[in-house]
């Protein structure tokens, strides 16, 4: 599978991933939700993985750091608390990672 094909793939799937999780948490403006998830994600996704494969070899490094910005743009977009940020953009990273790890 060509390389762009591929990358555009597992932003889609990370894209709907982060957004039922974003949803389940937050219960309300699926719509506004998935378009959250679409905006964070294209931006977070592709720096994350120029830094994996071109700066930096470490994946849970890049994590934290996704994780991190992540929540900030969270916290600014939703209008959550710090805390709830935090645990949202995790959640969302975690299953979003470990399922990475399978394919």
């Amino acid at each position: 599978m060509m390389i762009s094909v591929y990358l555009t793939l597992v932003l889609f799937i990370t894209i709907i991933i982060e957004w039922i999780i974003y949803y389940f948490f937050i219960r309300k403006k699926p719509w506004y939700l998935f378009l959250i998830s679409v905006l964070i994600n294209a931006l977070t996704l592709p720096l994350a993985t120029y830094f994996y494969y071109y700066i930096y070899y470490n994946f849970f490094l890049i994590e934290l750091i996704v994780v991190i910005c992540e929540s900030f743009l969270l916290f600014l977009l939703l209008k959550l608390k710090y805390s709830q940020s935090l645990l949202l953009s995790f959640s969302a990273n975690v299953v979003t990672a470990l399922l990475s790890f399978l394919f």
